[in-house]
């Protein structure tokens, strides 16, 4: 056994395998593994080729520890590729990158952000730079771009290793300082052009930036050729498979024909490849064309990890698009993180500036993106002052000019912003906020943690507007420390206490079925009401569960007369999976009230509803997925009993933690005067017409 190699814990370990035995095509004629073991566990490590007859071997130990490693070769008759067993002894990491702290990037568990393998969350601030192995960005310019990305606060840099977009098959401008990447054909990589491209892609991870490695655009292959891809992926894989990044199989991978079922097998083929030969199981995903979605270009969604969007880049006319892409593609089953990987970049065609930027981003983290990728006319092409590199030319503004556009520095501020707060627990709430003005883009959008914090986007510009926004829904249990911050410059401009009425519980049940002696079953027992009370303005929750039909009753006069505010979990719609309410009159439940969708809920929650005056809501909450109705009209306004509503199909409810209260305007009023979870919160004045970011958190 040779001398043991020496390594760090998630840091690259290299070593190369000669051998002696000729091969006419060694690309393509013979492939290489290393297998390492240790404590029990196993990693299958693919080598690559180096050129001539030697292969080279990456591995990121991702613990400490000594492992034991042989190599394996697809020709088992050469005694230099097969065999040779060591020991790698690897120490602690002990260094302050993120990316080798933390370890590689996941999904969390809701699916619906990503995070690092020791659980710490990672908001995606990424920008494009598909070009970036060029030569015409020098390495001095490419130190100088990497350097005001990180400083920005990018944290994901999206990079093309393979074939360009926008030039024919083997454009001179595809060449970096070894040529192309290819030889003609595709038949073999060009292991001198990789080479160049290793200081790049250490640069990035050195910089705390993960590199999210594209295998080229499609319109630059031929026909999705699954031999062939996956020979250049395994290629990938092996060299840079070792470092903390992100795979996307293909750029503008809908330049296929998304009807062709074969070919959608193909690239799904592509990605279960890619993934059963990464030791280190890379999140994984597509880039889609214009207006579409990576998973899309797959028959089977489950073969990627995470959906890229590629929306509009039209302007202000893009906003409509854009925001309603990301949210149809978030509420796709199966549940993956979601975020637009290609929108308006930054003085494309001269339009698309930084108020379009501050948009994007903050429209995309209040509606649940797991974050964003940002793009600037000139680096994305990587022009130079006297090389375009797109045809047509879409844009002649040079990188170095491009990489000051002040919409990266407000989008990273954006990102700073964010990071004060759990933001990976926040979920789009569109019922808080009301839409107002006329334009798309000037509407709100509003997100949160129900009880916890809100954040509320506020885009301008509002001609002489200075009305602050109006909210709903709104927890009144406890006071919100508000603030208006300028998501341009991050500055807090003006900040205020909002102090609620008390709450004052009348009756509290933390048992059902225990408390019977105080339950009444009536309406052919499908209402169970509190005996001997009646209620007017008031908010009724209980703890119930998922899988079976549950209610709260209020204002019960007769079975035939009452106000339901129900969950369904299953049926023909409306009935599917959602929550609604009634105003049942004279034995008719009339028409379903304030539906709301229930795309996810854990097995377990709390139904609450609220009733004031005419107006009634309901709403649920399992900790993580909350869902709350807009308040409807209702007719019956007369005090009466509440209760719960067990349905008549679904099997047996188990109710508990029934809880009644009211919100009293002050401790020394009559319990007869109360503010309901319906009354608006109307917020302060804006500072100034133009964006602001709204923040409401909960004071203690």
């Amino acid at each position: 056994m040779e001398r043991p190699l020496v390594g760090v814990q998630s840091q690259i370990t290299q070593w190369t395998y000669a051998t002696r035995k000729t091969y006419t095509d060694p690309f393509n004629d013979i492939d290489i593994d290393v297998v390492l073991t240790m404590a029990g566990q196993q990693w299958r490590v693919p080598g690559y080729w180096q050129g001539s007859s030697n292969w080279g071997v990456r591995f990121a130990p991702p613990l400490p520890g000594t492992y034991r490693y042989h190599v394996e070769c697809t020709d088992k008759s050469n005694p230099d590729l097969n065999g040779n067993a060591g020991e790698l002894v690897v120490s602690p990491y002990s260094g302050d990158n993120p990316l080798l702290l933390h370890g590689v990037l996941r999904v969390s568990a809701n699916r619906r952000y990503f995070e690092h393998a020791d659980g710490t969350p990672f908001l995606w601030l990424g920008d494009t730079c598909w070009k970036g192995l060029c030569k015409r960005l020098t390495w001095a310019g490419f130190q100088k771009l990497i350097a005001d990305r990180k400083a920005k606060g990018f944290n994901v840099l999206q990079i093309v290793a393979g074939t360009y977009p926008d030039e024919s098959p083997f454009d001179p401008r595809w060449q970096n300082e070894a040529g192309m990447p290819y030889e003609p054909g595709y038949e073999r990589i060009n292991p001198a052009y990789f080479d160049y491209a290793d200081r790049r892609i250490k640069l990035i991870v050195d910089s705390g930036i993960v590199p999210a490695i594209f295998g080229g655009w499609q319109r630059g292959y031929p026909p999705p050729n699954v031999a062939r891809m996956t020979k250049h992926w395994r290629y990938l894989v092996a060299r840079y498979g070792a470092y903390p990044t992100v795979w996307s199989l293909v750029g503008e991978a809908d330049d296929i024909d998304r009807t062709d079922r074969e070919t959608l097998g193909k690239m799904t083929d592509v990605a279960q490849y890619v993934r059963s030969i990464d030791p280190s199981q890379h999140l994984i995903t597509l880039h889609a064309g214009g207006n579409s979605s990576g998973r899309l270009c797959v028959s089977d969604d489950t073969s990627i990890d995470f959906d890229m969007l590629q929306t509009s880049h039209a302007d202000w006319q893009a906003a409509p698009v854009n925001a309603s892409m990301l949210s149809t593609h978030r509420s796709k089953q199966p549940t993956m993180p979601v975020l637009i990987g290609e929108a308006n970049y930054e003085s494309h065609l001269g339009v698309n500036h930084q108020d379009v930027q501050r948009f994007n981003f903050w429209m995309s983290m209040t509606s649940g993106a797991a974050g964003y990728t940002y793009g600037a006319a000139g680096i994305y092409a990587v022009n130079t002052d006297t090389v375009r590199g797109s045809t047509p030319v879409y844009d002649i503004t040079p990188w170095d000019v491009a990489m000051d556009l002040p919409g990266s520095t407000q989008i990273g501020i954006g990102k700073r912003i964010l990071e004060r707060y759990p933001w990976w627990q926040l979920e789009p709430h569109p019922e808080w906020v009301r839409p107002y003005g006329e334009a798309f883009h000037e509407q709100p959008y509003a997100a949160g943690i129900p009880g916890e914090l809100i954040v509320v986007f506020l885009p301008g510009p509002r001609n002489y507007h200075w009305t602050g926004p109006t909210l709903h829904g709104l927890d009144r249990t406890h006071g919100y420390r508000g603030m208006y911050v300028d998501p341009a410059t991050g500055k807090i401009e003006s900040t205020w206490t909002v102090a609620f009425p008390s709450i004052t519980t009348l009756l509290e049940e933390r048992s059902i079925a225990a408390a019977s002696g105080s339950w009444v079953d009536c309406a052919e027992n499908t209402v169970t009401l509190l005996k001997d009370r009646e209620f007017d303005d008031i908010t009724v929750s209980v703890g119930v569960n998922a899988d079976v039909d549950a209610g709260i009753v209020l204002r019960y006069h007769d079975p035939d007369n009452y106000l339901v505010a129900l969950y369904g979990p299953s049926g023909a719609w409306p009935y599917a999976r959602r929550i609604y309410m009634h105003d049942r009159v004279d034995g008719s439940y009339g028409p379903v009230l304030g539906t709301v969708s229930i795309p996810a809920i854990g097995p377990h929650f709390r139904l609450t509803a609220d009733v004031s005056g005419g107006q009634m809501q309901v709403a649920i909450s399992d900790g993580i997925h909350s869902y709350s109705s807009q308040p409807v009209q209702v007719k019956n306004v007369k005090p009466g009993p509440v209760g719960v509503w067990r349905g008549k199909t679904g099997g047996a409810q188990e109710f508990d933690d029934f809880l009644v209260s009211s919100r009293l305007k002050s401790e020394a009023d009559d319990p007869a005067v109360q503010v309901s979870l319906t009354d608006p919160y109307a917020a302060p004045p804006l500072p100034a017409p133009q964006d602001w970011v709204l923040i409401l958190e909960r004071l203690g």
